[in-house]
């Protein structure tokens, strides 16, 4: 029975695949039931997205069954198959341009359900608008054979037909936010990430309604991946005080063209950050404490996905460092260093003319790969710097948790402690 399975198998997949070779009725009613094949489609898709696309469909006898599935998506479109993405796997199947074919060898009781699926992916250049698939005789149907006969046919039912929609213009951010210090000149540039919700090239432009603001570049295409633009401020002769402006991004192909990105600028008086860090397990004394670098980040509070202000700084030897020129205001504060996991001190109030004291606690040591999280990757440049020193070949000063130019058991000991841990910025 196997045997007339394989060989009926292939018939139906050659049969599929080519011109038909004979002329079937359609929508055979065999008394134990049809197979009742049913198309789902999504709704509505974009310019270069790939979509599933699912057939169901049920065994329609108890003798022996063996299947081919025909599916023909609108011209120009790409098909794409795996056995492995129906149930049960079908035994083979092909795609050729906007065809997927499709079989399955028998036998299969009455009544087994078969969920089919298989991917179309829309070209960049299709038109915005409604387009089928293919409902003609022999170009979307499912083959069957029923015990020694047929073969008989359906038309596939259900959905047929998808919308092509204009794609979305998105950004990395609703807002954009400067803080410079009066008379101390402009603040550090930011960033706003432009891409399509599809990989199909999306053309746009970028205006502004203030002489104080300039991007980046000023217009490009994008795709799905990101296309960077650096937004800058001239605070050149501006007093103290609160400026407001917005940046258009126009796209006329996207569906939400016209987008609002407002940019605020405050200008004020500053302060001073002083930051402290205990470098606690580091050698032995007097010499525990080391001159460290330090990277330090200043956020709006709970917003740590872009910072405001940058620094690099270095603490003296009892682990103190020093910010001039902070812009009176609230902050998150963020830093992180080559060997230790970041730390975040939030709503720290920097005022006037003031110096606000920071401490940020212990550090915590293992992160011999500046990830920002402890883990299987960390231990192996420790194991491959293990029992070495400065000049070494093996040497590594990033696996020296203990800063003793010596990497041994002290140095797994503040692995260990934090092992799988990550920082306050992690992803950041």
């Amino acid at each position: 029975m196997r045997l007339v399975g394989l060989v009926l198998s292939a018939v139906l997949l050659v049969a599929i695949m080519v011109l038909p070779i004979m002329v079937l009725p359609l929508d055979i009613a065999l008394g134990q039931g049809a197979a009742n094949v049913t198309r789902a489609l999504p709704d509505t898709v974009q310019r270069g997205e790939t979509f599933d696309v699912t057939l169901t469909f049920t065994a329609p006898a108890d003798e022996f069954t063996a299947f081919g599935l025909r599916d023909t998506a609108p011209d120009g479109w790409n098909a794409t198959v795996n056995v492995a993405w129906c149930t049960p796997n079908a035994d083979a199947g092909n795609a050729t341009g906007n065809r997927a074919s499709l079989t399955w060898n028998g036998p299969y009781p009455n009544g087994t359900s078969f969920t089919v699926m298989h991917k179309v992916t829309v070209p960049c250049n299709a038109s915005l608008g409604s387009h089928s698939f293919d409902v003609s005789p022999y170009e979307s149907f499912l083959y069957y054979y029923v015990a020694t006969g047929g073969p008989y046919a359906e038309n596939i039912t259900g959905d047929y037909e998808v919308q092509v929609i204009p794609p979305a213009i998105l950004t990395s951010t609703a807002s954009i936010s400067f803080y410079a210090a009066f008379g101390k000149g402009n603040p550090q540039n930011q960033t706003l990430q432009l891409w399509s919700s599809t990989p199909c090239l999306l053309n746009w432009a970028l205006s502004d309604d203030a002489s104080w603001l300039s991007e980046s570049p000023t217009s490009g295409s994008c795709t799905n991946v990101h296309s960077s633009v650096a937004v800058s401020v001239n605070t050149s002769g501006m007093p103290v005080g609160d400026y407001t402006a917005n940046i258009t991004i126009e796209a006329p192909e996207a569906r939400n063209s016209g987008q609002i990105v407002p940019v605020g600028l405050h200008i004020r008086e500053t302060g001073t950050l002083q930051g402290t860090v205990n470098f606690e397990g580091r050698g032995d004394a007097p010499n525990d404490k080391w001159m460290e670098p330090f990277v330090v980040k200043l956020f709006q509070p709970g917003e740590l996905s872009q910072a405001i202000r940058t620094e690099v700084v270095t603490t003296n030897n009892t682990g103190v460092f020093i910010i001039t020129d902070v812009v009176a205001g609230i902050y998150d504060i963020g830093i992180k260093n080559a060997t230790c996991l970041s730390m975040v001190v939030a709503n720290v109030t920097v005022g006037f003319n003031e110096t606000e004291v920071v401490d940020f606690g212990t550090t915590r040591e293992g992160d011999a790969n500046n990830d920002d999280y402890i883990d299987a990757s960390d231990y192996s440049a420790l194991s491959a710097a293990w029992l070495s020193w400065p000049g070494q070949p093996n040497w590594n000063a990033a696996a020296d948790f203990s800063r003793d130019n010596y990497i041994d058991a002290s140095d797994y000991g503040p692995l260990s402690v934090n092992w799988l841990k990550w920082g306050d910025l992690f992803g950041v």
